[in-house]
């Protein structure tokens, strides 16, 4: 038997709190974190994103609600293809950012340990 799916009713907020943002529904529902932290050391071995990064992170899910509302509200199959498409390239530079970043933060380990 399975549950029916939870409501999450917008609009979504974020509440900053000491090294996360937290991702809230209108009823004040936790939805997710984006944790960061603004030391390079705690960022290179830790996996951690710096403020700003972890905050854009927070917006883009805040916009969730919407963009699914803009969605349904399409009414030919055909118009939502330009935007999906533009949504897997979004997708695609985003992973390509994030390798880097875990290149970054490989290379910056081995200059730590170099360093010991």
């Amino acid at each position: 038997m399975m549950d029916e799916p939870r409501r999450f009713f917008a609009p979504w907020r974020i509440v900053e709190f000491e090294g996360a943002f937290r991702i809230e529904d209108a009823a004040a529902l936790p939805l997710a974190y984006s944790y960061y932290s603004e030391e390079i050391g705690h960022r290179a071995v830790g996996g951690y994103m710096s403020r700003d990064d972890a905050r854009r992170i927070a917006l883009n899910i805040t916009a969730l609600p919407d963009l699914r509302a803009a969605l349904r509200e399409r009414d030919e199959p055909g118009a939502l293809q330009a935007e999906v498409a533009a949504l897997r390239s979004q997708l695609a530079e985003a992973a390509e950012e994030r390798d880097a970043w875990r290149a970054e933060a490989a290379r910056l380990r081995d200059w730590i340990d170099a360093q010991r």
